[in-house]
């Protein structure tokens, strides 16, 4: 999972140009990957709408929903470009000041849920990394060891003797970093 989150992040960096549609993809791949820790089955047609959406953020802010065929066996996935989804949890996961929204996404399941955010913010890495860990042992998670994974600054995050985390990596182009922020939590941390 974190080699994955940091192996995206650093797809992310050559392409800055293009932020607005590779924001699209990370939160749609961010769900995907998440969703694949959280147990919950992943279809290629949950997938295809994804893809709509990174084709259409270039033209602006755009929100979609992927739903399942068989909703019980799926959940939905809602995402958005260069804004918050609705309902999203930005207790769990607030936008460090000074920061523009990307990408989010939210996916409510059980019995993990899944929620992403990518941002871009002129902070060095270690400033954000410094944030976020401490947001996240406010909200009693335990900072595993390590700042980096793969010489990509990154910091994971565990809670309820792990069955949640929250995975925080940063990639920096020149003085730009891009945040991704990807939680797997309870329903009811959806906050």
């Amino acid at each position: 999972m974190i080699t994955a989150s940091t192996q995206c992040a650093s797809a992310l960096a050559p392409r800055l140009s293009h932020l607005s549609a590779v924001a699209a993809v990370a939160a749609v791949a961010a769900v995907v990957l998440l969703s694949g820790c959280s147990g919950a089955p992943v279809s290629p047609s949950s997938s295809a709408p994804g893809s709509t959406t990174a084709t259409s953020a270039a033209s602006g802010p755009a929100t979609t929903a992927a739903a399942s065929t068989d909703a019980s066996a799926q959940p939905t996935v809602e995402s958005a470009v260069n804004e918050l989804v609705a309902g999203f949890p930005s207790t769990l996961i607030p936008l460090m000041k000074g920061a523009q929204v990307q990408a989010s996404s939210l996916q409510r399941s059980t019995p993990l849920s899944v929620a992403s955010l990518t941002a871009t913010i002129t902070a060095k890495p270690a400033d954000v990394l410094a944030y976020y860990t401490k947001v996240y042992t406010g909200q009693k998670f335990t900072a595993l060891p390590g700042d980096a994974v793969d010489g990509t600054p990154s910091k994971t995050f565990v809670r309820g003797a792990g069955q949640e985390n929250v995975v925080v990596s940063v990639v920096q182009t020149g003085s730009t970093s891009t945040v991704t922020v990807g939680a797997n939590v309870l329903p009811a941390s959806l906050k």
